[in-house]
């Protein structure tokens, strides 16, 4: 194999790859990009054996080829070189980069042992606008959990029916549903769960404009975003029923600035016990109390923002980040608190509604007796 290509092109190219490749992985191949050359293009893969990503950018090829390359090592020599042509060959047990700055040599592995593509079989065709994905994925995918232990929890649950889509995340001490009106109608439905690190892979790499075409395969997803191919695997489990763990007759509610509560949130957490990160909103007539003490570094701190409430007084505690998220992500001038008791879950929701689109967060409060 043998090409030249201009090294901002390939830099950009290697950045992406490298966002799938596993930083443990007991399969040495699996650290490498596969390089591979045709006519008139180069196209570069990468894969953890969940998630694959394939980019093509323009190249001069002098000879067709592939070869595996340990991509840290790839982008961390073309990223220090002058941004000017280099030519890149490969032998039986080396790769050779030639620029401007001089000759750089890495060894190579065998590109046989690189895992092959699946086998796609698409039942299903999706067509979305980029703003239409994005704001799903970045509406829902900061709830999503970290716990491996519970794998249908660690994506995010996407109901397509008819013109209408709904997006679910939840890490169990918070959940966050959010339904929007697309502007293509399906004639079947569709329901998956997608693992939120392929959801963020796409987040960085979609523009704000244009359209997306999105394949669903029986165990994968993949679309294409110009010279952009990525594939994940469905998360194949049973999402839990959400819908029964929202309450939709909290008695209690307060409308609350949205920045102001924000702003509170993040001044009084400063005082907050760095592992609970635990505070505690004091909801009463026409006043809302953000509070925190932490008894082992002798801190606290307190303030005062004016709401509108309708119910009894209520103390309630929360992740102070939890919460900043939640409401941050509602995205609206004032934000409405619906509450029951102390011990159950509070339900954020926008005043302002968009025309379309609607947002409800639950997150349920920490029970510590111990502000």
């Amino acid at each position: 194999m043998k090409f030249n290509t201009k090294q901002s092109d390939l830099l950009k190219a290697l950045i992406d790859v490298s966002k799938v490749v596993p930083t443990r992985t007991t399969l040495p191949i699996l650290s490498c990009a596969l390089f591979e050359t045709n006519e008139d293009s180069l196209k570069i893969r990468s894969t953890d054996l969940e998630q694959t990503i394939i980019i093509k950018i323009k190249a001069n090829i002098l000879e067709t080829g592939k070869v595996a390359v340990p991509i840290n090592k790839m982008l961390e020599i073309v990223s220090a070189l002058k941004n000017s042509n280099i030519e890149f060959s490969s032998s039986e047990n080396e790769v050779e980069i030639n620029s401007e700055n001089g000759l750089y040599k890495i060894p190579n592995k065998d590109y046989s042992e690189y895992p092959d593509m699946p086998e796609l079989h698409s039942t299903q065709k999706l067509t979305l606008t980029n703003m239409e994905f994005l704001n799903i994925i970045n509406n829902t995918a900061y709830a999503v959990s970290k716990d491996d232990l519970k794998p249908a929890l660690c994506g995010v649950y996407l109901n397509i029916e008819k013109n209408k889509a709904t997006a679910v995340a939840t890490d169990g001490h918070r959940l966050v549903k959010y339904e929007k009106q697309i502007e293509t109608e399906l004639e079947e439905q569709i329901s998956i769960i997608i693992p939120v690190k392929f959801l963020n892979i796409v987040k960085n790499s979609l523009n704000t404009s244009g359209t997306i075409n999105i394949n669903i395969s029986e165990n994968h997803i993949d679309l294409i975003q110009d010279e952009k191919y990525l594939l994940s695997r469905i998360i194949k489990e049973t999402f839990p029923d959400f819908n029964s763990v929202i309450p939709e007759d909290n008695p209690i509610k307060t409308r609350v600035n949205s920045k102001k509560i924000l702003e509170s949130v993040k001044r009084v957490s400063i005082f907050s016990n760095k592992t609970t990160k635990q505070i505690q909103l004091s909801f009463s007539e026409n006043e809302l109390t953000v509070l925190t003490e932490d008894k082992e570094s002798n801190s606290s701190g307190k303030e005062y923002i004016e709401c509108d409430h309708k119910g009894e007084n209520i103390n309630t505690r929360y992740n102070s980040q939890y919460l900043s998220e939640a409401i941050s992500h509602i995205n609206t001038k004032e934000v409405d608190i619906y509450l029951s008791s102390s011990q159950t879950a509070a339900v954020f929701k926008p005043t302002e509604e968009e025309e379309n689109s609607n947002h409800t967060a639950l997150l349920m409060p920490l029970r510590s007796n111990n502000v």
